[in-house]
């Protein structure tokens, strides 16, 4: 029979588990600051590529696949195109 140490080492559960939502939620919450620092620097990246290709910064970028007439022409429901 095991009797009851009154300076027992073991602590109770529900500590831990309080331990371990806390290290679940530092995790979740430092993936998403990653995923903002990951878009941020992939935006950085991109603005310096279309720099490259001669766009302004905060300019709006154009189609130049298309044709003038193309480009004109409306296009959606109701038009035949």
């Amino acid at each position: 029979m095991k009797l009851p140490l009154p300076f027992r080492r073991d602590r109770p559960i529900i500590p831990s588990a309080n331990a371990q939502d806390h290290a679940e939620r530092l995790i979740a919450e430092s993936l998403r600051m990653l995923g903002q620092v990951c878009s941020k620097v992939a935006d950085a990246i991109e603005a310096q590529r279309l720099e490259r290709q001669g766009y302004a910064h905060n300019s709006y970028l154009r189609r130049l696949d298309l044709d003038e007439d193309e480009a004109k022409k409306p296009s959606g429901p109701g038009t035949g195109g």
